[in-house]
């Protein structure tokens, strides 16, 4: 059978789960795929690949280039660790087939150890403090809750740039804390680090805040690396006939150059210290009081308080692969010389606006698919309506009963011009 003759399965995805939030919504998470070849011959990054090819994450760096949208949407959408015995997998359904997986499956499929095969050659963990790894990662530099991203060690800011991006992107952009924190720190200072459990702990925390806890603040989240949960997935046997499947194609190349000006951007002499990577809403400083969970019933579309945990600060409408300046509202801006008077908010205020317009963009979407579903129903109800029509005026006819007759309503008469004649007689 030739490709041309290949009949795609429609894209149908299946109904949430009882207890899980609709997902349909939600854009997928964009990953970046880097050109390796032009990378690796960048002396600054020759320390870098070295920790990437010991600890088997070169191939993360490349993900291949398509995913089956149905598949992913209808894992996300029937995940769940509700009633589970073992906490640490996740059980889903696709296609009426039941699955589980856990790190020990990712680990097969990406053809990684799960464990080392030889732990002499890694340092014995010893569960430090998260103020313990930031002063070692800082080299004494801090000693809080969090690492800012420039305090890492210069060969770790493409590592990061890779979890960030195609691993975990559920954090502020400059600040790394948790999972990812723990991450960085084994990776640098030589521990064992398999990023099949980093893969696993972004989608616990995913079911957590989204589908368990149905947080407001989880609406930012998008559908986490299709790419490679579809070719998890695909190891595991779903779909179980991928010829027929439809894929969505991504071709998008993370070059050098773009990986320059986003690294550089923040040391533009104009740029603001603390905005490391532009075109993306920042969450606030973590001395803030953190947000009520707020159920899914009861959500509306205004703004919260970003709070002190790992929020997801992606914009699903913003590729990550291409960077541009967010827009910077200065308080002591000069007046502009035009008529019009310029307007100068908080940046506070700014990143409330954009969490509000994204909300409002969401729910936009939703009332239009609601609205497409019940025009679609309407269309089926008249047309049935119609053929029951012409089925009575045949039963009618057969049996020789007169139908009943159609009353038309009169039109109403239009207004003729008074001829001559007519003028006289009145007169």
């Amino acid at each position: 059978m030739t490709p041309e003759m290949i009949i795609k399965r429609p894209m149908l995805t299946q109904p949430p789960i009882e207890g899980n939030l609709d997902c349909r919504a939600r854009p997928f998470h964009s990953e970046l795929c880097f050109d390796v070849a032009t990378f690796r011959l960048q002396p600054q990054l020759r320390d870098s690949f070295h920790l990437l090819r010991r600890y088997h994450m070169e191939q993360l760096l490349t993900p291949r280039d398509f995913f089956y949208p149905r598949v992913a949407m209808d894992f996300y959408q029937s995940m769940t660790t509700h009633h589970v015995r073992d906490p640490t997998v996740i059980h889903f359904t696709i296609d009426g087939r039941h699955g589980i997986l856990g790190a020990r499956h990712i680990a097969e499929a990406l053809r990684i150890p799960y464990e080392p095969a030889r732990p002499e050659d890694y340092r014995v963990w010893t569960n430090p403090s998260p103020s313990d790894i930031v002063r070692i990662l800082s080299r004494g530099a801090s000693t809080g809750q969090y690492l800012q991203r420039k305090e890492l060690p210069p060969n770790m800011f493409f590592i990061d740039a890779l979890l960030r991006h195609n691993i975990f992107p559920l954090q502020h952009w400059v600040q790394r804390r948790g999972a990812l924190l723990e991450a960085l720190y084994r990776i640098s200072e030589g521990f064992f680090f398999g990023p099949h459990h980093l893969i696993m702990a972004a989608l616990l925390y995913f079911e957590e805040k989204v589908h368990q806890k149905k947080l407001l603040r989880a609406d930012a989240i998008p559908l986490l690396f299709p790419r490679l949960l579809c070719q998890i997935l695909e190891h595991l046997g779903y779909p179980t006939e991928p010829q027929f499947e439809r894929k969505r194609i991504c071709r998008e190349i993370f070059t050098l150059d773009k990986w320059t000006n986003m690294t550089a951007y923040s040391a533009e002499p104009g740029a603001p210290a603390e905005v490391e990577h532009p075109g993306i809403p920042h969450a606030e400083q973590p001395q803030e009081p953190q947000p009520i969970e707020t159920p899914a019933d009861t959500r509306a579309p205004a703004p919260v308080v970003p709070s002190a945990e790992p929020i997801p600060e992606v914009a699903p409408s913003v590729s990550p692969a291409t960077p541009q300046p967010s827009p910077v509202f200065s308080a002591t801006s000069q007046p502009s010389s035009s008529a019009e008077p310029r307007t100068t908010i908080s940046i506070s205020e700014y990143r409330a606006l954009c969490h509000t317009l994204q909300t409002l963009t969401t729910s936009q979407s939703t009332l239009t698919q609601e609205m497409a579903a019940l025009r679609a129903h309407q269309e089926q109800i008249i047309a049935t309506q119609t053929q029951h029509t012409a089925i009575l005026r045949q039963i009618q006819s057969h049996l020789g009963i007169p139908s009943a007759p159609q009353h038309q309503m009169p039109a109403p008469l239009e207004p003729t011009e008074p001829t001559p004649g007519d003028t006289q007689t009145s007169t």
